[in-house]
């Protein structure tokens, strides 16, 4: 789970920087909104994975 949360981070960072590389500009009121709801997506579908299924 961790490796999981952890390469989804990287990924973002990954992207960021190569938008930042090809178009130019970041909105940062943008990013303010988007990055902890997508914390939150990631924790709500760790949870959902580990679930029990008995």
């Amino acid at each position: 789970m961790v490796s999981l949360i952890f390469g989804v981070l990287i990924t973002g960072i990954a992207l960021l920087a190569l938008w930042l590389t090809y178009v130019g500009g970041v909105d940062w009121q943008l990013l303010k909104i988007a990055a902890p709801l997508s914390l939150v997506v990631l924790g709500v579908a760790g949870l959902a994975l580990s679930r029990n299924r008995d």
